[in-house]
């Protein structure tokens, strides 16, 4: 269970950049991203629609684009590599939270305030579509063709992971530890919903420094001088202390302070945390962007590849339009279909309920909705969105819950859905020099899994609990194939330090000597590479620990020979070699 999933008791710090461990799959590693910007495509994944309205002579806009997660660049994981050869590293799938605009007040925007859902997300990129209202319209626009205004984003995210195993068990009381939470973590403050928000490094801190003066019980008891061990502990509880009464809080959107809420109980009770047990929680993190800078670039050359304007024709008497906004899961196999269902109800003008059902399709992001108009006031709709899959030669359907809506334009975002997806990618620089083929597994139904440069991702519905995907890379230009040494259990993109292959490489070297032979010099060689190394071995000294750097995984290994002897074929891992004595006979 949660194998693959980032362990949260084995992070390392290296260059400053943080390892999180993969749960159950050893010297697997993910790596904590850096930073978030739109994410530099061609076109750039960044588009303003301005709507004119013939209907109700008014405008309005929605803007569409995808932020990408940034990672440490080459030197950072060359770095980690040498500490830790034979490594894996994959990016740290994060979970969507929200975007809110840190819009200046001067603005008066309705923008202010207000938190976005993601609308979709992969294992790098979240994307965003958001309804505006005309001024919001306007002042984006505004915006993207005035550079010298401008403001900034907050994004909100989720790293889950199994929390620290440890043999502790935790007994106290909610209510009193809350208490002496409020009391003691600085900057929590109450917030909606009998909420109190916190500062999440503040209260983990706070929770290391005063463990041993909250009210907790703790058996055994926790070791005086052991900073490390306590301070997993603290975060331990803290993640089951989420679990128990947290929630999601977007902070100000000024700041980059990652922050979550807790629930004060209304009732004395009692809790025990058992910190062997292994459980999920949630971590948040959160990251400014300026979602305008490089729009504003290419506004500056070609407004019109940014700014897209249309004007909408008037609609018949007596029919009521309803728009659907969404972004498609991409690479969505082609044997999956996504549709919505709309309902209007009866209404005093039109007394028979109406329903309509539309594809969900790549590229694009809008569907319309036309009915005839049911009720003389404003009236709600309902939804329903619906995946179909083939299996065992019929199609089967997952039906999200029924939802309402009060709005003539309705967003989708990803929990909408009635399932959830798996999406896995390839790296662009990757996918110069191999393509990748797979086995996709959900609960008994399987899938081909292919990656390449032109089409390099993929999403399938997850449909149970035991669903993952197996991968192996192969060589555009050769016949050399590299399986991917883990299942895929989360969002990734499948890059070259996926591979342990990769980077930075040991391997130790042994060699028996005939006892006549004193010592013996051989030299070894990387594949793919002309240098050499040479060391001599003897009976006191009989190992070696050779190091070399793989440039490409279908070239990982090296070779070794005597002075006189031919090169042996290309190996990997340890080598034990026996040095034989030549008969003149």
């Amino acid at each position: 269970m949660y194998q693959g999933y980032p362990d949260f008791q084995q992070i390392i710090i290296s260059d400053n950049q943080r390892f999180i461990a993969s749960y159950q799959q050893k010297d697997a590693y993910f790596l904590y991203p850096d930073s978030v910007s739109i994410l530099a495509a061609d076109p750039l994944a960044f588009s303003l629609d301005i709507v004119r309205s013939a209907s109700t002579d008014s405008i309005y806009g929605w803007l569409n684009f995808i932020t990408e997660l940034q990672f440490a660049g080459v030197q950072s994981l060359s770095d980690f590599k040498q500490q830790h050869p034979d490594t894996a590293v994959r990016v740290l799938p994060v979970l969507p939270g929200s975007l809110g605009f840190d819009v200046p007040i001067e603005y008066h925007s309705a923008l202010s305030g207000q938190s976005y859902d993601a609308t979709w997300y992969s294992a790098q990129c979240i994307q965003f579509i958001i309804l505006l209202n005309s001024a919001s319209t306007q002042l984006i626009e505004k915006t993207l063709l005035d550079d010298t205004l401008g403001f900034n984003a907050r994004l909100d995210g989720f790293v889950e992971g199994v929390s620290p195993r440890l043999a502790y068990a935790v007994e106290f009381d909610p209510q009193a530890l809350m208490r002496e939470l409020v009391a003691g973590v600085k900057g929590a403050c109450p917030v909606e919903g009998a909420r109190v928000a916190f500062d999440y490094g503040l209260l983990t801190q706070y929770l290391y420094q005063n463990i041993a003066l909250l009210p907790l019980k703790i058996t055994p008891a926790l070791p005086v001088n052991a900073p490390e061990e306590t301070l997993l502990f603290s975060q331990g509880v803290l993640d089951r202390l989420y679990n128990l009464l947290g929630s999601p809080y977007a902070g100000p959107p000024a700041s980059n302070v990652a922050m979550i809420c807790l629930s004060p109980p209304t009732q004395v009770g009692r809790v025990i945390f058992n910190l062997d047990r292994v459980v999920l929680s949630r971590r948040p993190l959160c990251f400014l962007l300026d979602p305008f800078a490089a729009a504003q670039q290419i506004a500056k050359v070609s407004p019109d590849t940014i700014i897209h304007r249309t004007t909408t024709p008037p609609l018949p008497p007596g029919e009521l339009e309803i728009d659907v906004y969404y972004a498609f899961p991409l690479g969505l196999k082609s044997n999956v279909f996504i549709d919505i269902q709309l309902t209007v109800p009866a209404g005093d003008i039109y007394p028979l309920e109406q329903r309509q059902t539309q594809l969900l399709v790549p590229d694009s992001s809008r569907l319309t909705f036309r009915f005839h108009n049911s009720a003389l006031e404003k009236q709600a709709f309902f939804y329903q969105i619906r995946v179909s899959y083939p299996q065992d030669g019929a199609y089967c359907t997952l039906s999200g819950e029924v939802r309402r809506s009060d709005n003539r334009a309705l967003v989708l975002d990803y929990a909408a859905l009635p399932c959830n997806f798996l999406t896995i990618s390839i790296d662009p620089e990757f996918a110069r020099q191999s393509r990748i083929g797979g086995l996709y597994h959900s609960a008994g139904w399987l899938q081909d899994l292919a990656l390449t440069e032109a089409a390099p991702y993929f999403s399938c519905p997850i449909l149970g609990g035991d669903t993952y995907a197996e991968a192996t890379a192969y060589a555009l230009s050769g016949s050399e194939a590299v399986p991917l040494p883990m299942p895929i259990t989360q969002a990734t993109t499948i890059g070259a330090y996926s591979f342990p292959q990769f980077g930075s490489q040991r391997a130790r070297i042994t060699v028996h000597l005939p006892a006549e032979m004193l010592k013996v010099a051989l030299t070894f060689q990387a594949q793919n590479d002309t240098r050499t190394t040479e060391h001599t071995f003897t009976h006191p000294q009989d190992s070696f620990e050779y190091q070399w750097n793989v440039t490409s995984i279908f070239a990982a290994g090296f070779r070794y020979k005597t002075a006189t002897g031919p090169w042996s074929p290309y190996v990997t891992g340890d080598q034990t070699i026996d040095i034989k004595v030549k008969n003149n006979d």
